[in-house]
């Protein structure tokens, strides 16, 4: 219901930008990257992306129906770049990473019925599609480097279980035999040893290195999660936003909830 609350109202938001954008000329365009980075850095379904090698730049975002929209800032305001409609499936979250270390940028797509899919950003071609994992629902995704290769991994929690995925040649590294629920991951070392940590917004954390859950709280972060170094200490702590837009924030180190 939450999630659906919030893609009500960022599309409508960014259908008004993109349209007010449109209307502008090229004299009174004062739209650029940075002012767009702060006004949807809040929404996880729209993105503000470098095109033609940082030489332009786009807002690419998620709408209702299940199609990815990618528009390109010109002198004379928004050009549709490029278009995304046979996903069949709403999107659950999509990423702009180098997800095979190539020194290019890729777009991975994960949608509600469990399709995962990476998208070349040169010139927008399928480049991999799971087919052997046969998700049938995905909760919950993040890409980031949990081990000590060069490349990212995909980690994604589908139909109640963990996958681990290499970025490179998309062998699955680790499935876990436990089962989990969450809405949403993020993957950052939040204590004091040497590897990062996956953590779910429900209140489990689970090592990297041994793939075992280091630590589980008996309520949840919040619905949606972020880390930030509240205290200087050099480790950063869990802040977590619910429903109703209260704030809990977590000290994983000293597992206690700080405020």
């Amino acid at each position: 219901m939450y999630l659906k609350k919030s893609l009500l109202v960022v599309v409508p938001l960014i259908l008004i930008l993109l349209i007010g954008a449109l209307r502008l000329s090229a004299g009174d365009m004062k739209l650029d990257p940075y002012t767009m980075k702060d006004v949807f850095c809040r929404f996880p379904f729209a993105k503000v992306i470098p095109l033609d090698d940082g030489n332009t730049w786009g807002l690419m975002y998620a709408d209702t129906y299940g199609k990815i929209h990618l528009f390109k800032a010109t002198e004379k305001g928004w050009k549709l770049e490029w278009e995304l409609t046979n996903l069949s499936s709403k999107v659950r979250n999509f990423f702009i990473r180098d997800v095979d270390n190539d020194g290019k940028y890729d777009i991975i797509i994960c949608t509600f019925n469990g399709r995962v899919l990476v998208y070349s950003m040169d010139d927008y071609h399928l480049e991999w599609e799971d087919l052997e994992d046969n998700f049938s629902s995905i909760e919950a995704a993040a890409v980031a480097n949990v081990d000590e290769d060069p490349q990212p991994e995909l980690i994604i929690l589908a139909s109640k279980h963990i996958y681990i995925i290499d970025g490179l040649n998309k062998s699955r590294q680790w499935t876990s035999e436990r089962e989990f629920s969450a809405s949403e991951i993020i993957v950052e070392n939040v204590d004091k040893d040497n590897q990062m940590e996956i953590v779910l917004n429900t209140g489990v954390i689970i090592d990297t290195r041994f793939l075992n859950v280091e630590f589980e709280w008996g309520k949840p972060f919040g619905d949606r999660i972020i880390t930030f170094d509240m205290n200087n200490d050099g480790y950063p702590e869990i802040i977590g936003e619910f429903a109703d837009y209260s704030l809990r924030i977590f000290d994983v180190y000293t597992q206690r909830e700080v405020w």
